[in-house]
């Protein structure tokens, strides 16, 4: 009898996560049919280069396998430089590793110093939309138009912010496991609640979106494309109503009408990370680190700081904590 009753116990829990989950799914709206016609668009692309690096993945694109492309404004001089001297170094004299920093355009950042680091490093592209927070989805739509008018052939191309560390070898590790076609990876957030509360940044109403779930998408701060999806992506992206919220539209809504492929990868961290090469040591990003921070990580990194086994056992019980939060 205890036997029986622990069987329809369990029957029982099991129903319950089922009607979840398929109440939860009913609820996401998915496929290259996403949103039909209600959403659909037709957007246009032709902001003008202000500074245009069309060398910089020449003179064999399809020998380059990580394309690195930084959002960045046009004010953050010091972030670029830090970024420079430190995880983006990899890139220098490496035919295989390229750098690029993506900026708009605001009127109070003097356009002669841009240039002049633009001369100076030549890893600047600029185009002429206005920068900011809510443009930042066609921040994006530069990387593809970019890497698919001047870096045909390129393997993988990372997006990341500027204020994420990247530990390149590592991500490089794990991107020469996967057959690099067809798919975005970064850290996926699942059953994603649309934004309803009109204080928060990330709002968005139900005239703007109308369904209860975003699509499952991967979180801005970094994230990497497969070379091969550029064309697809930015035309998938041209042709559906634009949405602010940069991660959530092309790794989201449009991955789904381009039907791109979505690949989890729980090393790429977006919520909490320590100023600690030893945190970063065995992952692939942290986020949200001042320009003096990142320093300071790539410092530790240099001097080849020792990670105690009980620093190692601290960050990786915290690493499979928060792969469940």
């Amino acid at each position: 009898m205890i036997i029986l009753r622990l069987k329809k116990k369990h029957i029982l829990i099991a129903a319950a996560f089922s009607f979840i989950f398929i109440w939860r799914q009913s609820n996401v709206i998915s496929g290259p049919d996403l949103f039909h016609d209600l959403f659909d668009d037709n957007r246009t692309h032709d902001y003008k280069y202000l500074i245009k690096e069309s060398e910089i993945c020449k003179p064999f694109p399809d020998k380059i396998f990580l394309l690195i492309t930084v959002f960045s404004r046009t004010s953050e001089f010091e972030e670029r430089e830090a970024i420079r001297q430190t995880w983006g170094s990899i890139a220098v004299n490496n035919t295989e590793i390229r750098l690029v920093f993506i900026l708009g355009y605001r009127p109070e950042t003097s356009y002669v110093d841009i240039k002049t680091e633009s001369e100076k490093y030549h890893d600047i592209l600029q185009e002429d939309f206005y920068d900011s927070y809510r443009n930042l989805t066609i921040k994006s739509e530069a990387i593809l138009r970019f890497a698919n008018t001047f870096c045909q052939g390129v393997k993988y191309i990372l997006k990341v912010d500027s204020d994420v560390f990247i530990n390149i070898p590592l991500l490089i590790e794990e991107l020469r496991k996967h057959d690099g076609r067809n798919m975005i990876m970064g850290n996926v957030v699942k059953f994603p609640l649309a934004n309803r509360n009109p204080k928060s940044k990330w709002y968005v109403d139900e005239i703007a979106y109308p369904y209860k779930y975003h699509p499952h998408y991967a979180t801005g701060p970094a994230y990497v494309l497969s070379g091969d999806i550029t064309t697809k992506l930015l035309s998938a992206a041209l042709k559906t109503k634009y949405c602010f919220l940069e991660d959530i539209f092309i790794c989201g809504i449009v991955r789904e009408r381009a039907a791109v492929n979505l690949v989890h990868h729980r090393d790429f961290h977006y919520i909490i990370s320590y100023v600690d090469i030893c945190w970063i040591k065995n992952r692939i990003t942290g986020h949200s680190y001042t320009k003096e921070e990142i320093v300071e990580i790539w410092s530790e990194k240099v001097q080849n700081k020792l990670c105690t086994w009980w620093i190692r056992m601290f960050y990786a019980f915290f690493g499979l904590f928060s792969s469940f939060v």
